[in-house]
């Protein structure tokens, strides 16, 4: 028996229960009581301009439809924004986790061989954690969106709603309104916050540098550098780590090797590229080629060694330069730095409507079923990027042409796929449905 005839299909009596348990679930929610005065305005608008124009072809079912129809797609949009939200929070959280960890072990590492301080790796991984969010957000985005979808493709939800009028299509569009969000997210992160956050993170490890003790210099052992042409011992340390006392240094070069002691020693960065040099007090230098008699001996009171050369690294400043500078600068590698700032941004929407045919599987494959085949295609679309960006550096690529082609190439795949999926297997259930009804 045919309750009423809408526009999305044929609305049965069996749903009756359906659109009570629908109807009391939204009393109940009282957030949505604003958006429910307002589309009930509009249905009485609706129907007073029926009334008032004399058009016998709105009928009080069809708008009486129109309306549950519509509230049922928002309680079955908001069911699918909690489930990708609830997964987004536990796989962010994961990814989180793995980074802290990795940058962890890095940094400690380093502050066990003296290279940094112990005091800044908090603040370091803080630092390089709000440089990279805008990388880690894309990623648990589209991990959340499969799983959420492909535990419901294993309920059979998907077909429940199908069912109901909400096709994969409009899913596909609401979590693309949900991909915009993020990308506005992550765009704010990529153009403002983490430059800042990579200027930043500069500023303490270079500090963290200059507070460390020379390059894991412990006393009583021979420490050596630059692939050991350089050597240095010291017979004692301060307790707060800034001074050495009674200090020997041995350095080879060409000419044969220099034999340096003093009394006291302190550590210090130099220059612009964060050069590591040891500064010596009240000692003397000999100067000569082992073997010969001809050494030269000086005596001074303060003397500069240089233990380790940082090379500079124009990749990470331009991390760190403002994306308003970027845009001034006009350099090849500031317009490849840029293009990869914007693609952040972009990715999002792109990996969001990516997932959404790769999570459809069937009852029986399980949720992760696709689970290679979508990171197989995510490595593909994050090293295309990366590969793109590199040849725009180097000069290999026009950068009017960029990173551009690696986008549309996945996004007119990914909406290939949802098509179809849609043209092929969402519409046989209100088929069906009409065919059982009539």
């Amino acid at each position: 028996m045919v309750l009423c005839q809408g526009p999305d299909g044929v609305l049965g009596a069996g749903h009756k229960g359906l659109l009570m348990d629908v109807l009391l679930s939204l009393l109940m929610d009282l957030l949505m009581d604003p958006l429910l005065g307002l589309l009930r305005g509009l249905v009485r608008r609706r129907r007073a301009l029926s009334l008032v124009s004399g058009d016998a072809g709105v009928a009080p079912g069809a708008v009486g439809f129109s309306f549950v129809g519509c509230w049922i797609g928002v309680i079955i949009h908001r069911y699918v924004f909690r489930e990708v939200l609830q997964v987004f929070v536990a796989v962010l959280g994961i990814l989180l986790l793995i980074y802290v960890s990795n940058r962890f072990v890095r940094y400690l590492a380093q502050a066990a061989s003296g290279y940094i301080s112990s005091d800044a790796i908090t603040q370091l991984i803080l630092l390089k954690l709000a440089q990279n969010m805008s990388v880690l957000l894309p990623l648990a985005l589209y991990l959340a969106v499969l799983l959420a979808l492909g535990r419901l493709y294993r309920d059979s939800e998907v077909i429940a709603m199908a069912a109901s009028g909400i096709s994969v299509r409009r899913l596909a569009y609401a979590l693309v309104w949900l991909g915009i969000g993020f990308a506005l997210l992550a765009g704010s992160l990529s153009l403002y916050f983490s430059p800042k956050a990579a200027e930043l993170q500069q500023a303490v490890f270079e500090q963290a540098k200059g507070e460390a003790v020379i390059g894991g210099i412990q006393a009583g052992r021979f420490r050596e550098f630059g692939k050991g042409d350089r050597v240095v011992y010291v017979e004692s340390i301060s307790a707060d780590g800034a001074s050495m006392n009674n200090v020997f240094v041995r350095i080879r070069h060409r000419n044969g090797q220099d034999l340096i002691v003093a009394e006291r020693a302190y550590p210090s960065i130099q220059g612009a590229d964060g050069d590591r040099f040891m500064v010596l007090e009240n000692g003397h230098r000999y100067s000569g080629e082992p073997g010969q008699l001809d050494f030269v001996v000086t005596q001074f009171e303060r003397h500069a060694v240089r233990l380790e050369h940082t090379s500079p690294s124009g990749l990470r400043k331009l991390e760190a330069t403002p994306t308003l500078e970027l845009l001034k600068q006009g350099s090849v590698a500031s317009i490849a730095e840029f293009q990869w700032r914007v693609s952040v941004p972009i990715s999002v929407v792109v990996l969001v409507l990516m997932a959404v045919p790769l999570a459809r599987v069937s009852p029986r494959q399980g949720r992760y079923a696709k689970m290679l085949t979508a990171f197989v295609l995510y490595f593909i679309y994050n090293n295309g990027l990366s590969i793109a960006q590199k040849l725009v550096e180097r000069e290999h690529l026009h950068a009017s042409i960029g990173v551009w082609p690696v986008h549309a190439v996945f996004l007119l795949g990914a909406m290939c796929l949802l098509f179809a999926q849609s043209s092929l297997g969402l519409r046989w259930p209100t088929i069906r449905r009409r065919a059982a009804v009539t």
